[in-house]
C-alpha cells in the first residue's frame, strides 16, 4: 500500500509540474482572493453592494499594481540608457575580482557575467506579465462572486469543516501581514537608500517589499543589485553602508516585528519552509518560490485533517503541541 501511495504522489507531483502554466493562473487568482475578499467585506458590512465594494478594491489594486510596474519599468529603462556606464564599472570590479581568486588557483570567470541582457529580457516580457496580470484580475473576479456559495460547498462535502475554515483564516492572516511587513520592508529600504543617495531607490524599495514574500532568500535576492550599484556609483564604504542597512531592516522586520504580529503564523519548520522553497520553485517556478510557504501551509493542513496523514502534517509542522492540544 506504501508503494501505491509513493506511485500516485509522483504522479500527482509530475502532473502539477506539466499542468504548472496553467495551474499558476488558478493559485495566483485564489491566494489573491483571499486576500483581498476581507477588504471587500469590509466595504459590504458599512452598506456597499458587492458590485461596488468590488470595484473600489479593483481600483486600488489596479492603481498599487499598476503604480509599481510602472516605476520598475520606466526606473529599468533609466537603467539601459546608463548601461554602458555600469557594464564598464562592473567589468573592472570583476577583473579586479578575477586577478584576485587567480592568485589563489580558483578558476571563475567572473568578468564575464552581464546582467544588461537579463534587464532587457525582463522589459521585453513587460507585455507577457500584463497580459498575465488580466488573465489573474479575471479569475479575481470570478472567484470573488463566488467564494461565498463556493465555500458553502466546499463545507457541505467536507468530512472535517474545521480544515477549511482554518485555511481561509490562516492564509488571510499570512497574506495580510507579511503583505504589512513586506511593505514596510520596502518603505525603511527605499528611505535608506534615498539618504546615502543611492539611485534607482525606489525601484529597488518595490523589490525589497517584492522578495521579501520569498522565504530564506528573499531578501538576499533584493540586496544584491542595490549594493552593487552603491559599490559602482560610490565607493566600498557607502556599500557597506547599504548592506548594514539592509541587514538591520530585514532582522528587524523579520526576526523582530513579523513573529510578534503573526505569533505562530503558519506553523512550519525552518527546515520545511526552505525545502519548499526548493519543491515549489522547480514545481512551479518564480510564482512557487513566491507562494511556497502557504502552499506548504494548506498542504499541512490537509495532511493533518486524515487520520491516516496526520503524521506527515506533524512531520511539517513546527510545534507538536498544537497539533496533540
Amino acid at each position: 500500500m506504501s508503494v501505491l501511495y509513493i506511485a500516485a504522489s509522483i504522479i500527482i507531483i509530475l502532473g502539477l509540474k506539466f499542468l504548472s502554466p496553467v495551474l499558476i493562473y488558478l493559485i495566483l487568482s485564489l491566494f489573491l482572493t483571499v486576500l483581498i475578499y476581507p477588504v471587500i467585506e469590509f466595504f459590504e458590512k458599512r452598506g456597499f453592494h458587492i458590485l461596488i465594494a468590488y470595484s473600489i478594491v479593483a481600483v486600488m489594486v489596479v492603481l498599487i499594481f499598476g503604480g509599481m510596474f510602472l516605476v520598475m519599468t520606466s526606473s529599468l529603462k533609466e537603467f539601459l540608457n546608463n548601461a554602458a556606464f555600469y557594464q564598464e564599472k562592473l567589468g573592472r570590479m570583476f577583473s579586479d575580482v578575477n586577478s584576485y581568486l587567480n592568485a589563489y588557483g580558483i578558476k571563475f570567470d567572473i568578468a564575464s557575467i552581464n546582467i544588461i541582457p537579463i534587464i532587457k529580457s525582463f522589459l521585453a516580457k513587460a507585455g507577457g506579465i500584463v497580459s498575465g496580470f488580466l488573465v489573474v484580475f479575471i479569475g479575481v473576479s470570478f472567484m470573488i462572486f463566488e467564494t461565498k456559495n463556493f465555500g458553502k460547498k466546499l463545507v457541505y462535502i467536507s468530512k472535517n469543516k474545521e480544515t477549511f475554515k482554518l485555511f481561509f483564516k490562516n492564509t488571510q492572516k499570512y497574506f495580510i501581514i507579511k503583505t504589512f511587513t513586506s511593505a514596510l520592508t520596502g518603505v525603511l529600504i527605499a528611505l535608506i537608500l534615498i539618504v546615502f543617495k543611492v539611485p534607482y531607490a525606489f525601484l529597488f524599495g518595490i523589490m525589497a517589499f517584492v522578495f521579501n514574500f520569498i522565504p530564506v532568500i528573499g531578501s538576499i535576492i533584493a540586496a544584491i543589485p542595490a549594493v552593487l550599484i552603491a559599490l559602482i556609483t560610490y565607493d566600498i564604504k557607502i556599500a557597506l553602508y547599504v548592506t548594514i542597512g539592509y541587514l538591520i531592516v530585514n532582522n528587524l522586520v523579520s526576526n523582530v516585528i513579523e513573529p510578534k504580529i503573526m505569533g505562530d503564523g503558519l506553523d512550519l519548520s525552518p527546515a520545511v519552509v526552505f525545502f519548499s522553497l526548493l519543491f515549489w520553485g522547480w514545481v512551479f517556478g518564480i510564482v512557487g518560490m513566491f507562494l511556497a510557504a502557504p502552499l506548504t501551509m494548506t498542504l499541512k493542513l490537509a495532511l493533518l485533517s486524515s487520520e491516516k496523514t496526520k503524521w506527515l502534517g506533524i512531520l511539517l509542522s513546527n510545534k507538536i503541541r498544537r497539533i496533540d492540544g
